[in-house]
């Protein structure tokens, strides 16, 4: 059974659980949409903070099935367009606008997180969409948490560099030079950086469920499949 989100906007948004894979999930959601003259997008993860606009103009003349090299994060006003991305610890942060009708999906890893692809996120929908920060709606989805993702100390250091503010969701282990670092809560203090307040925190850990794919408990290629459609 997925776990969903924004149902009472009867929005498709959601992560696949055990033993659902993303492959297969994917492939079924494609043909589905492409029966319906509707549109699938692949982004190519390079956890990077670029995010694409996916409008009318880019889907002219491409096939029902698009993947987007160097890319993690797509924003889209165009109904019927499936947006996804593949998770084995790496958050997935959604976003909702019910007054301009769009939606955004991104892939925030430590490497993604530390440099911004939230506030990117964020910013796409308020400058290319003119979205209020007041409307939209997120959800920082699950992912590895606090409690289990545990770092070296250069790590942390390029955490607290790159973002000062952020020593409040990092904690020193016992152990000498480790740290355990909250990229949900990082990822949600940059939402509410550009005045979104209705943001969701998944509790779900999925280095500790096992109904989650981890690549950091198992050593697994095996990924959930989110994904989020108008």
């Amino acid at each position: 059974m997925d776990i969903k989100y924004f149902e009472q906007y009867g929005i498709t948004a959601g992560i696949t659980q055990v033993p659902d894979r993303s492959d297969v999930r994917r492939a079924a959601m494609a043909k589905e949409l492409e029966e319906q003259d509707g549109f699938l997008i692949r982004p190519c993860l390079t956890h990077s903070t670029n995010v694409y606009p996916i409008t009318w103009q880019f889907l002219d003349d491409k096939p029902s099935y698009i993947e987007i090299e160097d890319c993690d994060g797509m924003v889209t006003d165009v109904r019927n367009v499936a947006l996804t991305s593949t998770h084995g610890d790496c958050i997935p942060l959604y976003a909702y606008d019910p007054v301009k009708k769009v939606i955004g999906l991104a892939h925030a890893g430590w490497r993604g997180t530390v440099d911004g692809i939230a506030a990117v996120l964020a910013f796409t929908m308020l400058k290319l969409f003119d979205c209020d920060p007041a409307d939209i709606h997120t959800v920082v989805g699950p992912g590895i948490g606090r409690c289990c993702f545990e770092v070296s100390e250069d790590v942390a250091r390029e955490f607290i560099e790159k973002l000062p503010w952020c020593e409040d969701y990092i904690d020193e282990c016992v152990v000498p030079g480790k740290y355990m670092i909250d990229l949900k809560g990082i990822n949600a203090e940059f939402f509410r950086m550009f005045g979104i307040v209705n943001t969701e925190i998944s509790p779900v850990c999925t280095y500790e469920d096992e109904n989650c794919w981890s690549y950091r408990r198992d050593g697994t290629d095996k990924r959930m499949l989110a994904y989020i459609k108008l």
